[in-house]
Parts: C-alpha cells; structure tokens; sequence
C-alpha cells in the first residue's frame, strides 16, 4: 500500500469533497476504509470533509467510489461528481468524459464559467427513478405527494430513486428545524424507511427559481447535495410546475446549480450543472492520518478560484435573504 495520500480538496456548491487518486484499496484493507474515511472528513482535524471520493484515472472510463463523512459508501454524490468529472477533463484535456460510479456511467461535460468566473462541470445522471425495484418506503408506490404521517404529520413527500434514495416535500414556508427534525425521524424509522434517504425541502423563490436544502443520510445537514438537486427538480415536474427541459436554477446554502430533464417523464435523464472548484492540493502522511496524529497540512492554494467563488457565494446568499432564507450553513 502507499505511504503517501495525494488529496485535492475541491467542492460542489460548497459540499466539501476531498478527491484521493486511487482506489480505496490502494490506501487501506476493505475493512479499514471507513476508518480511513472518517480520519480524512473530520472536522476537528486538519482536513475535513463532506466525503471522499476515490477515482482511478487509468482506465478507459476512470472508476470512481463515494464514502460519506461517518465511513458509509453511497452510490453517488452528485456535488462530488462534478468533482470528480472536472478532475477527468482536465486530466484529459477533454471537453466530455465518462465517468464510472458503483453500477452507473456518467456523461460529464466542461460547461461555461459563471459571471464570477467560477468554474463549472456538467454531469447527466442516472435516469430518475419513481418506482424502483428497491422501494425508498415500504408503503405502496410509486409514492408522489403523499402523506407520511410517521415522518411529518402534515407535509406530503414524494419517493424516488436517482440513484440515491431520496424523499422530497415541496413547502411554503422553509423551516430548517423542520428539515433537520425530519430528516432525523426519517433515519430512525428503519421499519419504513430501510434503507434510510436523504430528505429535501423544495421552497419557491421568485421568477421560476426554487430553493432546496437537504438533510443527508449520514452526513446531517450539508451547504447542499448535488442528488438532492436533481431529486427535487425531478419532484418540481412530476407535480406539474414546470416543464421538463426547463431549465431550473436551483440554489442551495452553498450555492447554485441548474438542473434539467430529458427523455420519457417515466424515466427522466437529469442534467446537473454547477461550480466544481478546486481549493488546494496536499501531499499527507497515510499513516499519520490513520492514527488521527496528522497535526498540520501543507496545502497549495487555488487563490483565483477560492476569490471567484467567495463572489458568488455573496450573490447567492443576497438572493436568499431577500427571500426571507437564512441558513445556518453554506
């Protein structure tokens, strides 16, 4: 195994993602990769995350592996994803990729900078998925704008698969408490909820925009979630307020993204687009990771890339305001 761990610290809307080239395996035994995971994503320490993703760059299609930040593996982290694809064409010196994550390819697309001069990926994700072979819960489906009582007594949530499992409730009026007590009820009703979901709260902003925030399986609360994006503009279309090819922008605490969807409205192709900005790069000890004794990183900053940023960040978070939104994180 390596001694060393190459990290590029970059994010998706301000989801944290720490990219080590590799496989997991080339780092630690299967067993101990959520250890190792755990070590690079905690927050009190010198890195500190919102998970890990794993990419081999030598294959044909790069093969790439998500770990959220308490060790658990996920399908996909879409923010992440964005990543990762922007990783591969720079790589490359492509404008278009494919990208490999657990049982899915994903297009992933050099799109235009923003007017910040933010820097951003496109990637068209697995198709969205209303009724899947798993069920999100364990109540009959296709389960769209539906009544949870054991969950929330009186918001109606829609279940869907992209893949990630995903429950969505479109709100009038945003509550975060609201989101987080939810979400928490969500991950301890294991009897109809096996498998645990990531939840969203859709809230309508002005001229065609909406506001999402999403309270992740095994992370909490994060700035945002790329798959919570693309499940909530999915969620948008299937109860009929807006078109499937328009393109929505979504902001999230942690910035903005647009989404849209092609193709048949029983198996929409989602497009997710969005910032995907590198922050440093390092070169840590494996071993000092490990063994939770890494004290101190030397990193190499993208100065340009953190300042254009911090701009859109400042933009986003007027819009928000305005609207009466004042997250807690992002």
């Amino acid at each position: 195994m390596r001694s060393g761990l190459p990290i590029l610290k970059a994010h998706g809307s301000q989801n944290d993602i720490l990219v080590v080239e590799g496989r997991p395996g080339d780092y630690a035994a299967e067993a101990d990769v959520p250890h190792l995971v755990r070590r690079l994503c905690d927050r009190s320490g010198p890195l500190g995350g919102d998970g890990v993703y794993f990419v081999d760059l030598g294959p044909a299609v790069p093969q790439a592996v998500f770990f959220n930040p308490d060790g658990s593996f996920a399908k996909l982290c879409g923010n992440g994803m964005r990543c990762v694809g922007r990783l591969v064409l720079d790589t490359r010196d492509a404008e278009r990729a494919v990208v490999r994550a657990g049982d899915s390819d994903f297009v992933v697309l050099r799109a235009e900078s923003t007017a910040e001069g933010v820097r951003q990926t496109a990637v068209e994700m697995p198709k969205v998925d209303f009724d899947p072979a798993e069920p999100v819960v364990a109540v009959a489906q296709p389960h769209v704008d539906t009544p949870l009582p054991a969950l929330h007594p009186t918001y109606r949530l829609t279940a869907l698969s992209v893949p990630n499992d995903h429950l969505v409730a479109v709100v009038e009026k945003f509550d975060e408490a609201e989101l987080v007590a939810t979400g928490e009820r969500i991950t301890a009703a294991t009897d109809l909820v096996p498998r645990g979901a990531n939840l969203s709260f859709v809230f309508p902003l002005d001229d065609g925009e909406i506001y999402v925030q999403t309270h992740e399986r095994g992370a909490g609360l994060t700035p945002s979630c790329g798959s919570g994006v693309v499940a909530s503009r999915a969620v948008w279309s299937r109860l009929g307020l807006a078109g499937a090819g328009e393109r929505i922008t979504v902001r999230n605490p942690g910035g903005v993204a647009t989404a849209w969807l092609t193709g048949d409205p029983t198996a929409w192709q989602a497009t997710l687009q969005g910032n995907a900005s590198y922050v440093y790069r390092a070169d840590v000890d494996l071993a000092a990771v490990v063994a939770g004794t890494l004290a101190s990183v030397r990193r190499d900053t993208f100065v340009d890339e953190v300042e254009a940023f911090a701009q859109l960040r400042e933009n986003n978070h007027a819009v928000l305001h305005t609207a009466g939104v004042h997250p807690s994180v992002g």
